[in-house]
């Protein structure tokens, strides 16, 4: 599970070119301010689903740069707190990439260190061929760049960036990263330096740098006992497909009561039919954009007695 903080200013960059998420089956489990209902998370098959819709619905395959050119560094929220209190700017840099997971963004990350000091950040995601990969990794991109030149106090101490991605507007984008861009590279990365990641950081504050960090470990700590049980639940849903598992069945398994278990799950913001309806709506999707399988077979794979069934799945709300 993640925040939904990405998901947020997508709906907002929806709804700017005058659409409404709030009509749509997918994104319909968001409040008309882009806000999850009881502060729910989203787990990463859904995410992908919603994002492949926001795709969909605005046709522009390059949305992740404008999510990301609507967002500031206060957008980092608690991680922008510990941030700004960094001694220096490759404190913060470190710091944001160690709690990069509690703003939702769904990618791994790598900082090298160069012989010159200068810091090389590269992104890798866990969605290889689909189009949410090149969403979350401009997103991230376009963040990156923010938070660098927030902390360096107006100084740009990006390098160079590659990118595999070719944006249709790249004026745009090479005007805003201000540097050398190497479009086409094999991987995505930004290069920062090293003097200027080790200039003092004006705004440091010892006691709020070790306090943010308590507080963001903790929420990590927190989060991480639900996480490893919503996959785990997810991983066995995925297994025992077509067959659908009764949650007594699935509490069992897990050595625990029905009852137990699903009071787990309404704590993490979800429960056992959200999850199901996840893990189908996801593999539907997935499958249907692969090609090469009918509706029907599509539907037998997920457990659906027929072709109107995976049909009314695609269209049905999420359930809450």
């Amino acid at each position: 599970m993640i925040t939904p903080q990405i998901l947020f200013h997508t709906f907002h960059e929806l709804q700017s070119r005058g659409l409404d998420p709030g009509r749509d089956p997918d994104w319909s489990v968001f409040r008309a301010d882009g806000t999850l209902p009881n502060h729910q998370r989203i787990s990463f098959l859904q995410s992908q689903a919603l994002l492949l819709r926001a795709l969909d619905l605005s046709g522009d395959p390059d949305l992740g740069l404008a999510v990301g050119y609507r967002q500031t560094f206060a957008s980092f929220g608690l991680v922008a707190a510990a941030m700004l209190a960094s001694p220096t700017l490759r404190d913060a840099v470190h710091v944001g990439l160690r709690y990069h997971s509690i703003l939702g963004t769904m990618l791994d990350f790598d900082a090298t260190e160069r012989p010159d000091g200068g810091l090389l950040i590269t992104m890798q995601s866990r969605f290889a061929g689909s189009p949410v990969r090149r969403f979350l990794m401009q997103e991230a991109h376009v963040m990156i760049l923010i938070a660098a030149r927030f902390m360096s106090a107006g100084r740009n101490p990006v390098l160079k960036v590659t990118t595999p991605f070719r944006p249709v507007d790249r004026r745009r984008f090479s005007a805003f990263c201000a540097c050398e861009v190497e479009y086409g590279a094999e991987r995505q990365s930004v290069l920062l330096a090293g003097p200027v990641l080790d200039t003092a950081n004006p705004q440091a504050d010892s006691f709020a740098f070790a306090e943010t960090q308590l507080a963001l470990q903790a929420l990590v700590d927190a989060e991480q006992g639900q996480r490893d049980m919503l996959h785990a639940i997810e991983a066995r849903i995925i297994r025992s497909l077509p067959e659908v598992e009764p949650l007594a069945r699935v509490a069992a398994a897990f050595g625990t009561s029905e009852r137990s278990l699903r009071r787990r799950l309404e704590e993490a913001g979800t429960s056992y039919r959200a999850l199901l309806h996840t893990v189908r709506l996801a593999r539907a999707r997935a499958r249907m954009n692969a090609g090469g399988m009918t509706r029907e077979q599509i539907a037998h794979e997920l457990g659906f007695e027929d072709a109107r069934s995976l049909r009314r799945l695609l269209q049905s709300r999420h359930p809450s």
